[in-house]
This record gives structure tokens, sequence and C-alpha cells, in this order.
């Protein structure tokens, strides 16, 4: 028997949303039924992932746009709310990739703070944004889309050292707990999802990275990363999308202020 989400008719905003993660949650709402406003830089990624989603027979709207600039922040929800007449649901998922040297004295300020303005700042924009229209609807959710380098240290003190991730994706979760509290009167929720590291597009990098740091094949680079991980294999963005989904709806109206962490099990940590 299928389970009814509730989410069918809703507008759902996904910042970075025409690929990877972005793109697979944006598809994830549309087969939900929900109306989807997605945000990103590149005018070709955008059309591409509206014309995916306008398949799924829902009504879908491109914004391009930098979220490093405030009022672009603001920009992508306006646009949003005048497209659909209500915005329900944001999804911040939009980021940077930041690649850490390993060593703080050849760290510049401008590296180290990329990823907060990237991500935490540009969630907290877009979130200030959005409050005042989920209000005007009786509520809504706000999901951070923020890694595990949040909860640990991962990597080398060469390259793949996480503290710049881990710095942006920290702030982020830290700003979702103090703001459940504060719209919980309003019947809007905040949660974050940390997913590990995903085979996106990125991902062939990262393995190729991985194998000249360790002087092996990239096809060895690659089994060694899945061999750390507990499930056996990498994390996909279709492994994501779906606890997204599920937050944002109808059987999710208790849970918020949490931080869910979708990693296969190769966190370590005993989370109370």
């Amino acid at each position: 028997m299928a389970v009814e989400l509730g989410l069918r008719g809703l507008t759902v905003l996904v910042t970075g949303g025409s690929r990877g993660l972005g793109r697979e949650i944006a598809l994830a709402f549309a087969a939900e039924g929900a109306n989807v406003a997605i945000c990103a830089r590149q005018a070709d990624q955008l059309k591409a992932t509206t014309k995916d989603l306008q398949a799924l027979s829902v009504r879908a709207l491109a914004i391009r746009a930098d979220l490093f600039d405030a009022a672009e922040c603001i920009r992508v929800v306006d646009e949003t709310v005048h497209e659909f007449g209500r915005l329900d649901v944001l999804i911040n998922n939009a980021s940077t990739n930041v690649v850490y040297p390993g060593h703080l004295e050849t760290a510049s300020d401008d590296l180290l703070m990329e990823r907060i303005r990237g991500k935490a700042l540009a969630a907290i924009r877009c979130s200030r944004a959005a409050l005042p229209y989920f209000r005007k609807v009786g509520g809504g959710k706000i999901i951070c889309i923020g890694g595990t380098a949040a909860r640990s240290v991962s990597g080398s003190r060469g390259f793949g050292s996480s503290m710049a991730s881990g710095l942006g994706n920290a702030v982020l979760v830290n700003f979702a707990k103090h703001l459940s509290h504060e719209v919980a009167p309003d019947h809007i929720l905040v949660n974050v999802v940390h997913p590990a590291s995903m085979r996106t597009d990125r991902y062939p990098a990262r393995v190729a990275a991985r194998a000249q740091e360790m002087g092996i094949s990239t096809e060895e680079a690659e089994k060694d990363l899945a061999n750390r991980i507990p499930i056996g294999r990498q994390i996909d963005p279709e492994d994501v999308a779906p606890i997204v989904v599920f937050l944002a709806s109808t059987k999710a109206t208790a849970i918020t202020g949490q931080s869910i962490a979708v990693d296969g099990g190769v966190l370590p940590q005993v989370v109370y």
C-alpha cells in the first residue's frame, strides 16, 4: 500500500538543485506531486533538470542565481513565491567544493570562509527570506543538507582533509538547531541531513585524488573507499533523497532540530 506523504500541490524550493544530490531531491519531490523551483549557477544544467521535472507532470521553475550574494538569496525565494503563490518547503542544498590544503599555515582566510559563506550563510539567508512566506501558509519545513564533516574529522593531513567543509557544515548544524527552537511556535520545522561522501559528478575527482595520494590505481582507490563503509559501497544521491522527502512530509510533523546521517554506518560516534 502506498504511503501518502501529503506533498501534492505544495511548493518546494531546492537550492543547488540542478545536479547531483540537489537534482535527485528535486525529482523525488516532483514524483510526489509537488511543484518544484530549483536554483543554480549553470544555465544549461538548470534547463536540463527543469525539463526532467516537467516530465513528471508538475510545474517547475529554474532560477539562475549565485547564492554568495545576499540579494540573490532573497530573489530566489521571492521568485518562487511569485511563480507558485506560496512556499511550503525549503531545501538548503547549495554548496561549494573546497579543497583544504592540509595545513592551517597554508590555508588562506578566504578558503576557510568560502564554505561558511557558500554553504552556511547562503542557507541562513534563504531561510530568513522564507520565514514570512511560511507563516502566511501556517507553517513550513526547512531541511539543510550538510555533509558528515560536521560531525567528524576525515582525510589525511594532506589532500582530503575535511577541515574547510567541516567548518561550514558545523555552522549550518548549529544554526539549524537554534532556528528550530525559534520558529517552532510558528509550525516551522528545521532539520539537517548529513550525507556521507556520495557518487555525484564530483566523485571521480575525489577517487583520482585518493589514488594519487596513495600511489594506487583509481580502481583500487574506489575499492578502498567502499571498504571503509560498513555497508560495503559508496552512498548514492538516491539513498539520501527519500529521507529529505520524508522530513518534509506530513508524516514527520514532530521532528525538528535533528541532524540525521545517511552514511552507510561509517560514522563511529554514538549520538544521543
